[in-house]
Formats: structure tokens, sequence, C-alpha cells
């Protein structure tokens, strides 16, 4: 269409400029092809107004291109043009050699006047086909990011829980852990740009499910339990910290443990409590076995039993985030009352936890202790699991409250 109209109708120089904006404002939203083309045909039009003013003053020589190549790049850095900034410098280029190539006055006017029009065919051209044709919907891109950030969670719990339920895990697992969940930063960024697609595709856009999803869906909800998960991988993150950082005290040199090559070969452990690689730690309770780790380390022998309840905690988590990795709108009032259990019975292994600190006298203010991280951390995620249900919850009957 858009070169139907610049070479037939309009009889255009380089028609080719209308058919390459078109192609170029096909956005991924109704929002963004409207937004992008306002930006480029303002980049488009400032370039070619800095090469008439300089052209028409000074000249097509060599100090005019310089000229006009400096105004260009700084116009470019303007905020407002955004991500088609270069395309000032670009379009002053183009204008530059037309602008060269015409004999006269009056024909490098109407030359560059023709580029800013052709451009503005385009553009509309392109935006046409977004809002009219195909515009794009995209509200499904917000669940994919959260379930996307619960499966994370997930998984990485799923592997903890077996490793603690046996006790004390060896000092490579921990470092597993802890590097697994470092590496969490990108796939936070994908679910956050995946939440601002989700709201700028119903915007501008005509499509009546669109407008019907604007009343109904709500962005919000979706954004508090989205930050609520990012949340939860920094508290998962700390757990992992605290475990792993147990090893890195035990290595260090100036620690006044015992870490002998006898105490290593009399009970099987490294003289922290955590069994060795090579032996696992599934012969911890075995009674053909020789005393295990926890019952020989004199520093603290309550370690691995501790681990042992946390891993139960930490369980009901992943079943908690296993219920928003499937997260759908079209069952979101079942979810919510599925998650709402599963952040009762969250905070249950919670309490049992803390009583579990409590009836040993573990100590949670030493610094030197993990007690007192993990169950502040525990504390934290089963805040943020019941956060999380009640804000879907009430998103759930929103919809009902408004049909009324």
């Amino acid at each position: 269409m858009s070169w139907f109209i610049s070479y037939e109708l309009i009889d255009a120089t380089s028609p080719a400029f209308a058919p390459f904006s078109a192609v170029l404002m096909v956005q991924v939203t109704v929002y963004q092809s409207v937004i992008q083309s306002l930006r480029y045909v303002g980049a488009v039009a400032a370039g070619v107004a800095v090469q008439a003013v300089l052209g028409l003053s000074a000249g097509p020589d060599l100090i005019s291109f310089a000229l006009v190549a400096l105004a260009a790049l700084v116009i470019s850095r303007w905020r407002v043009l955004g991500h088609q900034g270069p395309q000032v410098a670009t379009a002053a280029f183009f204008a530059f050699a037309t602008y060269t190539s015409a004999t006269s006055n009056s024909d490098q006017v109407r030359e560059l006047g023709q580029i800013v029009l052709l451009v503005l065919i385009g553009s509309a051209v392109g935006v046409a086909v977004n809002v009219l044709i195909a515009p794009p919907l995209r509200y499904r891109s917000a669940e994919y990011g959260i379930r996307a950030l619960a499966q994370e969670i997930h998984d990485l719990l799923d592997a903890m829980t077996p490793e603690l339920g046996e006790g004390a895990p060896g000092a490579d697992t921990t470092k597993g852990w802890r590097d697994r969940a470092s590496r969490t930063g990108s796939l936070i960024t994908q679910s956050r740009e995946g939440l601002r697609t989700a709201r700028e595709s119903l915007r501008l856009n005509p499509r009546p499910w669109a407008r019907r999803r604007r009343r109904h869906l709500t962005f919000q909800a979706y954004e508090q339990t989205m930050e609520a998960l990012v949340r939860m991988i920094s508290q998962v993150a700390a757990i992992t910290r605290t475990l792993d950082q147990r090893h890195r005290e035990d290595e260090d040199p100036g620690s006044d443990t015992d870490t002998s090559e006898d105490t290593e070969d009399s009970d099987g452990s490294d003289g922290s409590g955590a069994p060795r690689e090579s032996g696992g730690s599934g012969d911890f309770g075995d009674p053909e076995a020789s005393r295990g780790p926890v019952a020989e380390d004199p520093r603290d022998p309550e370690y691995a039993p501790f681990l042992r309840g946390y891993s139960t905690f930490l369980s009901s988590v992943a079943d908690f985030t296993e219920v928003l990795a499937t997260l759908d709108e079209d069952h979101l009032r079942e979810q919510a009352d599925r998650l709402g259990e599963a952040a009762g019975h969250l905070e249950e292994c919670r309490r049992e936890v803390a009583r579990t600190t409590d009836d040993h006298g573990l100590s949670l203010t030493d610094p030197t202790e993990p007690y007192g991280v993990l169950v502040v951390e525990a504390t934290r995620l089963s805040e943020e699991c019941r956060y999380t249900a009640e804000v879907l919850s009430h998103s759930a009957d929103e919809p009902a409250a408004e049909g009324r």
C-alpha cells in the first residue's frame, strides 16, 4: 500500500522510503507502534530540517556536510526521540545526498519535503496495519513472567530440600545452590519486560476483547505478585549464601575449628558437621555406621537436625510456587484458593522451625551461627507467600464485584 501511494500516486523520486517506514513501524503493540511512529517522524523531520537550514545557507560542500553531521548527532541525543534518535543523523545524510543531486533551490526544497512526506505515509500505513488488521494482544506475557519466576524458585528449592532433609550438605552442593540463585538477573528482567508488554498491548487497542480485559484484568495484582517473587528470589539467595558461608568459614585458615586429618578419618566429616562429598550425607542415622557427623561435632550438634526441619519448610514454599508456576487468569479463583491453603500450611511449617530453635536453645543473635539468618528469611518468605495469596485472591474477586 505504501509503495503504491508513493510510486503510483505521488511519483516520488525515492519511493522506497515509504514501505521501509511502514515495516519499521509495525511494533509489538499498538501503543508502541503509535509512539515509535511519532518519534520516527520527528527524528526524520529534524534531520531533514538540519540539512535544509545548513544546506541553503552554506551550500553542498564538505564543511556543510560536517556541520550537518555534528548538528544531527547532537539532536539525536534528545531524550524525547528515544530509540529513534539515531534516525536524525540517518535522515540528515540521506537528505544531504538528495540535496546535492538537485539542480535548483526549488527542486532541493521539494526533494527534502518529499522525504518527510514519504516517511509520514509509511508510518501511517504501519500504524494502520497494527490498529485495523491485526492489533496484537499480549496480556498473557504477564502470566508467563510470573510462571517463569515461580518455576525458578520451585526448581531450586526442589533440589535443595532432599539434601537438607538428609542433614548438612557438602560445600560443593551449597556452592552450586548459591551460584544458581545468583544467576536470576536476566530472568527477572525478562519477566518485567513481559509485564510491561502486556500492559501496553491493551493501550490504544481497538479490539472489543481488549476493552473487556482493561475492565477485568488487574495488572497491578500481577505486578505485585511479580515483585513479591523477585523478593522471594532474593530471600532464597540469602539462604543459599548462609548455608554456603558455613563451609567458607570452616575453610578459613584462621578458624579455631579442629579440621585435622585425624578428625576427618575418624568420623567421616570435615570437622564442621558436614559429611565429605565422597561419603555423601545418606549415612546419617545408620546404626551400622560410626557416630554421625552431627553427634561428633562438638561445635554444633544441632545443625543437621535443624536443617531437616528447615527442609520441610522450604518444601512447603516449593509447593506454593508450584501453584504459581501454572498461573492462569481463567482459573484464578481456584488457584487463589489453593495458594491460600498452601500459605497457611507454609506458616505452620515456619512456626515449627521457630519452635525447634526455642526447644534446642539455638542462638538467633550470634553472627557466627546461621540460625538467625535462616529463621529471619523463613519469616520473610512466609510473609511474601501470604501477601501474594491475598493479592491474587482479591484480584480474582474483582470481576465478580464489577459484574453485579
